[in-house]
């Protein structure tokens, strides 16, 4: 971040935006995973954190503000860490609503016969005088929000180096790139690439002949661990025979503030825009190298730390559902979506953990002489069901071609019959990622989000509203 992003942001987003790395880092994963990168964290870091792991979840409604903070009580550590996470910025007001909230689920419980880990937001619906004070101490955390984010942002803007990695001023001078990375050689020319949603700054190096020879990639030091992962999985990827970048070295450019990463070239236009030039025979046999590509990732296992992929997606739909809820964007059909998610949600049972690209579409594939050279982009990789990656087939690259699109299904499974639950596990990403992208549009580019409306409302024809479960341009060009 550069000291005038800083300076641009509102109080809130500032909170969010120096929570958000971690918080990104450890969703989805497991206890020990989570407890080491909090461990990283210094004193107030890790005090706005808690404070965040609290009120983000506790700040939506009354019943949120029950749920959570029983949630939240019953766990000692876990409680002590948040009441002096709110104490440590000032937030008097803020502590006193939570001691508060204490004393009453602890009267609650003790009348009750149960434990703190038992609460329901059913209490509230039973017992009307509870449902009451809940509803009270709401009502005065909404009227302290706003001075208790006022103080957490006058103390990070007062301390800001305790939170934030800055850019030099000005911006990056490509020299200085040049000179700081030793594999980069005298007389090599920098230009950066302006596309793409990755937080990254991408660079296209060539040498002094012209030819591009490496893409370097530069992130805040505070992505390291993250972006040491993805090292790996390239390694991994090479390892298992994927046409992808070859990972080359990485660093710390300490003097800057950033880590790079250098990964060869691979030459070619994105499939994007070089498909529709090509036959629609040439297209689909495209769409048949890719699905090749995309089964020699998902061959990867996940690493034990990973939690199972049903518990993960479920989490997701929650917290996409209440983002969707408070966005104040309304779908013509959101009734239908949701009881098609909910009806079908047991398909996530027992499926596999296996490396996903999960970006995995025309934009992210290069195409040269009509075939496909290489696969790129692998920053955004998770672990789960392999059929989960389709998802970006029928919501992207459809728009590019259709033939690439069944092409890649039946390259995937080389030409076999697909297994028997693929189209109901389609069907349902298909309908969870509608509701995650209408979130992320507004959050990452909310200037897009006509453009992304469009495209979930041809998901949802191409469906007949999810009474269909195979798509119509799959079923159409396999007549």
């Amino acid at each position: 971040m550069s000291r005038k992003q800083l300076s641009e942001l509102g109080d809130d987003e500032l909170r969010q935006a120096c929570i958000g790395p971690v918080a990104d880092q450890i969703r989805g994963k497991s206890m020990a995973v989570k407890s080491e990168a909090l461990a990283r964290l210094n004193r107030p870091q890790k005090a706005l954190f808690m404070f965040s792991a609290w009120y983000d979840h506790a700040k939506h409604s009354p019943m949120e503000l029950y749920c959570w903070s029983a949630h939240v009580l019953s766990q000692p550590g876990y409680a002590d860490g948040v009441m002096k996470a709110i104490r440590y910025f000032g937030a008097e007001t803020m502590h006193g609503i939570l001691d508060e909230l204490r004393l009453l689920l602890d009267a609650h419980v003790v009348r009750q016969g149960r434990a703190l880990s038992e609460v329901t937001f059913k209490d509230l619906e039973l017992d009307d005088k509870l449902c009451l004070h809940i509803e009270d101490c709401y009502r005065r955390l909404q009227a302290e929000t706003p001075d208790c984010l006022r103080r957490l942002a006058q103390y990070i803007r007062a301390h800001a180096d305790d939170f934030i990695s800055f850019l030099p001023e000005g911006g990056i001078d490509m020299n200085d790139l040049l000179l700081a990375i030793p594999e980069l050689q005298e007389g090599m020319k920098l230009e950066l690439i302006q596309k793409g949603y990755s937080g990254d700054s991408k660079y296209t190096a060539y040498d002094r002949h012209g030819k591009a020879v490496y893409l370097l990639r530069t992130y805040a030091l505070k992505e390291e661990a993250r972006k040491q992962q993805e090292f790996r999985v390239l390694e991994q990827l090479r390892e298992q025979e994927v046409i992808c970048s070859l990972p080359i070295a990485m660093g710390r450019l300490e003097a800057l503030g950033l880590g790079y990463m250098l990964l060869s070239y691979i030459e070619g236009g994105d499939a994007i825009d070089e498909l529709p030039g090509l036959s629609l025979s040439r297209q689909y046999e495209i769409g048949l190298q890719a699905g090749a590509e995309l089964r020699k990732i998902n061959r990867i296992e996940a690493p034990p730390s990973i939690e199972p992929w049903e518990n993960r997606v479920i989490a997701k739909y929650s917290r996409y559902r209440e983002g969707y809820e408070q966005s104040g964007v309304t779908i013509a059909f959101e009734e239908k979506l949701f009881a098609f998610i909910d009806a079908n949600l047991g398909l996530l049972k027992g499926r596999p953990n296996r490396l996903q690209h999960d970006d995995f579409h025309t934009g992210n594939l290069i195409v040269k002489d009509g075939r496909l050279s290489g696969v790129i982009d692998v920053n955004r990789f998770d672990w789960g069901d392999p059929v989960h990656e389709f998802l970006k087939a029928g919501f992207f690259s459809v728009e590019a071609s259709i033939p690439f699109a069944v092409g890649q299904i039946d390259g995937y499974y080389e030409g076999r019959e697909l297994e028997e639950s693929f189209w109901g596990l389609y069907s349902l990403y298909m309908a969870l990622t509608i509701l995650s992208s209408i979130v992320w549009i507004l959050r990452v580019r909310p200037e897009e989000l006509g453009d992304m409306l469009a495209r979930v409302s041809k998901v949802w024809e191409d469906h007949d509203g999810f009474e269909r479960l195979v798509p119509k341009w799959y079923s159409d060009y396999k007549r």
